[in-house]
């Protein structure tokens, strides 16, 4: 009895273990989704591994040799190669998610980046909130792919890519609007006059375009040169008065040159802002009541460095980065021509 003990105990050892690599093999492929994502495959995987228990369990109770105990080897033996395909499937699917989530939130990132330098050239609140709600589901998305739920960071990339889509819809619709403003014939009346005077007077101009956050160096028809530009903090409109944070509209020229150390934001160019033009704008703005009685209308705009942010922040003056003040100071001088617009209407400057 005891020499068939010995020779059940080495018989029954194969499935046992083999068995105990099942079970694992199915946890393994529950912790990564194996049972919802291949749901045929672990379901055989565990009704092997159930069969081939029930036959150990049963052949365990006899004292003798059985060619049934051969039966449970075998179940064991499919109960472990079917339980291991099950997890190996469940890991290739999990190891797919993880991918498309981290393409996913990568493609977000960057929608949100592009999204965000074109939000520049608004002013409209709503859109810089469907850009903040796109960033919250960045960062969801983020958080649940660090603890790999990768489902949910790529569900949260889908809310996301929504936001910075209505939100790339609704900067379309502003820009279309602003180049359709009624002010485009002002702007197109200052800068023909500015090219004009450029080319009669053989002379350098400035011109700056608030909608593409640029600045043109101009002699006659030749572009000299073009910069990036931060602009006032307060958004597009035109600059009616003391503390609104909106950069001017208008011809302008030069009045000083500032060199480093005789401004806080490295090099100076001086505006004549407000000229007469501004301020009969402004007192006839007084008079309707749109503006108020005790209010100034502002001064001290410039063309200065420390710029080079890529967000607008001024008090409404335009501002380079230091290199570029560096490079655009050749061009100029006291009484350098200077025209703002809105945005350079289609077809006036090519």
């Amino acid at each position: 009895m005891a020499a068939v003990a010995i020779l059940l105990a080495a018989c029954g050892q194969p499935p046992a273990a083999q068995i105990e690599a099942a079970r694992k093999a199915l946890k393994r492929a529950a912790a990564s989704g194996g049972v919802l994502r291949a749901p045929e495959i672990c379901a055989a995987a565990q009704a092997a591994l159930t069969r081939a228990e029930a036959e150990i369990r049963v052949q365990a109770k006899k004292a003798s040799w059985s060619r049934r105990y051969r039966f449970a080897e075998r179940l064991a033996v499919v109960a472990l190669d079917t339980g291991r395909s099950c997890a190996a499937h469940a890991e290739a699917v999990q190891e797919g998610r993880k991918r498309r989530a981290s393409g996913s939130l990568g493609d977000l990132q960057a929608a949100i980046d592009h999204a965000s330098a074109l939000a520049r050239h608004t002013s409209d609140p709503d859109i810089q909130a469907f850009l903040m709600r796109a960033t919250l589901s960045l960062g969801e998305g983020r958080s649940s792919f660090d603890k790999g739920e990768y489902e949910r960071a790529s569900a949260a990339a889908g809310r996301g890519r929504a936001q910075v889509a209505t939100a790339v819809h609704e900067i379309d619709r502003f820009i279309d609007d602003y180049r359709k403003s009624p002010r485009r014939e002002v702007w197109r009346k200052w800068l023909r006059g500015t090219l004009e005077q450029s080319r009669d007077e053989e002379r350098t101009v400035l011109v700056v375009d608030k909608l593409r956050r640029e600045l043109l160096v101009v002699r006659g028809d030749d572009e000299l040169a073009s910069f990036r530009v931060d602009l006032g903090l307060g958004g597009m409109e035109h600059k009616t008065r003391a503390g609104d944070a909106f950069t001017p509209e208008g011809r302008y020229k030069v009045t000083e040159v500032r060199n480093p150390g005789q401004t806080r934001y490295y090099r100076a160019l001086m505006l004549d802002y407000p000229n007469d033009e501004d301020r009969r704008r402004f007192k006839s703005l007084q008079k309707k009541g749109l503006l108020p009685r005790r209010g100034g209308i502002g001064s001290n705009i410039e063309i200065h460095g420390e710029g080079g942010r890529e967000q607008d922040w001024t008090q409404g003056c335009v501002a380079l980065s230091n290199d570029d003040m560096d490079a655009l100071v050749r061009y100029v001088q006291v009484g350098t021509p200077v025209t703002i617009v809105g945005t350079i209407p289609d077809g006036e400057y090519e």
